[in-house]
């Protein structure tokens, strides 16, 4: 299970805020909300396509 909002940003375990999340996925999010994690890899991807 993941937090939306990550316990370190004061996110709450409360229904409205844990999602279902493998294990890799959780990790790789981090401290972040899923819309910083979605951005982070568009940007990531646009990097990449340029070379």
């Amino acid at each position: 299970m993941d937090h939306v909002v990550p316990l370190a940003r004061k996110g709450k375990s409360t229904r409205g805020n844990v999602v279902p999340a493998c294990q890799a996925c959780n990790r790789s999010k981090s401290l972040t909300t899923p819309v910083e994690t979605l951005l982070d890899q568009i940007r990531t991807n646009e990097g990449q396509s340029d070379e």
